[in-house]
């Protein structure tokens, strides 16, 4: 048995972030062979007491308290109550069979297996539903996230930046974990340091834990992303994407679910929404030199539209150099700017001042611009123009703090951390609590019923949909796959009051 003692964390600066870090995930960042516990707010979930990761990410936000031993106001950016004791027991040699699936979908119950521990159930199938989906008992549940312990020496009193988005969805998680409480379902949950390493990914893949699951939430990367998409194509495990939002991940996998949506499923919902709220008489897609490409799916979703496959293009504007003279387009019409540039700010920044100055001229309220999530981030676009021309851009994630749900969370999170919720930690929340009462509903091939059950998130909604394509080999579109599921859900957002707001 190992035994992880508790320990008081320091009070304020980077030392605080490093110990939570070293003690959290050096010792607990490993598998749980504690065979589907049931979720228990009493006890800790073997893993971490996480916060958020990324390639360019921010620290947990500090807060200021008030320290009674010195009298003095003190900076605190890491949970301060003493970690709980976890501990770990062996599991006997005989390991339980991995469940695959062989393309049938018809599956032999198991036989009931020995608890893995005293007290422990052990996991039955309870019934069988649609699609081949097997009721369980229990099922597993692991996190592959990219917590980075690797990154942490004796000698460091750091911690990475790119740790922070694991920390935060895991913390996140673990709230939507404490709530999925109830007598007849369990979940054994575990935590894995995905490191951003593809060796480490394979080592995982390979591991024992690993093969007793059913669910898989995670990684970071598109690259590991991929590997582990692959691991579960035709077995009895799903893996949910919570972060990638690339195309070409896997090809015919319908055990992968992608929760942000891609770049097309963006403009093609840019493109929706104005069609359908701004009444124009002209769109106009911008783009430019070399990016006309992205204008066809604008051009295919406007087919779809309309109904008409014959009917006149939507007009393009291809810009190479400077911005050209705009007037002719918003003269006496209601015009629509469709604009899917995120790499260039200076274009952005002025485009949007030719089209305020020109609607100046024109002297009417006659135009909007339809953009990408990344020019929420941009620091050269001039407010007064922003919501003058009346932009409108879309994003994967909206936090409206003003709601409830959202406020209650809030006060959860900082009273368990200390530290504000970032982004990811409402999507570790969702992901979880969403996904896990979907499997315990429906089974292990609950992803077939995802359509069925749309819901409101707090950071977005899910709209879950198959993706389905057309092998290459394939004569008929009946013969048609489903690639993977993907949430439709877009958010628009638009600028007004001097802030984005959600209007869809």
């Amino acid at each position: 048995m190992t035994s992880v003692p508790s320990r008081r964390l320091p009070s304020s600066g980077n030392n605080a972030l490093y110990y939570c870090l070293l003690a959290l995930l050096l010792t607990t960042v490993t598998t749980s062979c504690e065979l589907f516990r049931p979720v228990d707010s009493t006890r800790p979930t073997t893993g971490t007491r996480p916060g958020r990761g990324g390639d360019d990410l921010d620290p947990v936000q500090s807060r200021r308290v008030f320290d009674p031993e010195t009298g003095t106001y003190i900076y605190v950016n890491a949970p301060t109550e003493p970690m709980d004791t976890v501990q770990w027991k062996e599991v006997a040699s005989e390991e339980v069979t991995p469940i695959v699936e062989d393309g049938s979908h018809a599956y032999v119950a198991p036989a009931p297996v020995a608890p893995a521990a005293p007290g422990l159930p052990p996991v039955r199938q309870t019934g069988t539903g649609r699609n081949g989906s097997r009721l369980l008992t229990g099922y597993g549940v692991d996190f592959v996230l990219p917590f980075l312990s690797d990154r942490y020496r004796e000698d460091t009193e750091r911690l990475d930046a790119n740790s922070l988005w694991a920390l935060h969805f895991y913390s996140g998680a673990e709230l939507a974990l404490e709530e999925l409480r109830e007598p007849s379902i369990s979940f054994d949950v575990r935590v894995q340091d995905s490191r951003a390493n593809a060796r480490k990914v394979e080592s995982i893949i390979a591991s024992p834990e690993y093969q007793r699951s059913q669910l898989i939430i995670g990684p970071y990367l598109k690259e590991q992303v991929t590997q582990l998409a692959d691991a579960v194509r035709g077995q009895e495990k799903v893996l949910i994407s919570p972060y990638s939002a690339a195309t070409g991940i896997t090809e015919s996998n319908p055990n992968y679910i992608q929760v942000n949506p891609t770049l097309e499923t963006h403009l093609r919902s840019l493109l929706g929404h104005a069609f359908r709220t701004q009444g124009a008489d002209r769109i106009v897609l911008v783009a430019q030199s070399g990016q006309r490409a992205r204008l066809a799916y604008f051009q295919d979703e406007y087919k779809l539209l309309t109904g008409d496959d014959q009917g006149e293009p939507l007009e393009e504007l291809v810009i190479s150099g400077a911005i050209p003279d705009l007037s002719q387009y918003l003269r006496g019409r209601r015009t629509v700017f469709m604009v899917p540039v995120y790499e260039d700010e200076a274009f952005v920044s002025n485009f949007l001042r030719q089209v305020y100055q020109t609607t100046l001229a024109e002297r009417g309220d006659n135009v909007a611009v339809y953009g990408l999530p990344q020019w929420a981030e941009f620091q050269r676009l001039n407010s007064d123009f922003v919501q003058g021309v009346n932009v409108h851009i879309s994003s994967s994630v909206f936090i409206d703090l003003l709601d409830p749900e959202v406020r209650e969370f809030r006060r959860k999170f900082y009273d368990r951390y200390a530290a504000l919720p970032r982004d990811e930690a409402y999507i570790g929340y969702d992901v979880t609590s969403y996904f896990l009462r979907m499997a315990a509903r429906y089974g292990t091939r609950f992803q077939f019923e995802l359509e069925r059950h749309p819901e409101d998130m707090m950071h977005t909604s899910f709209r879950f949909a198959p993706v389905a394509v057309v092998p290459a080999t394939a004569t008929d579109l009946e013969e048609a796959v489903i690639d993977r599921f993907e949430n439709k859900f877009v958010n628009i957002l638009r600028f007004q009051d001097y802030a984005y707001k959600r209007v869809n």
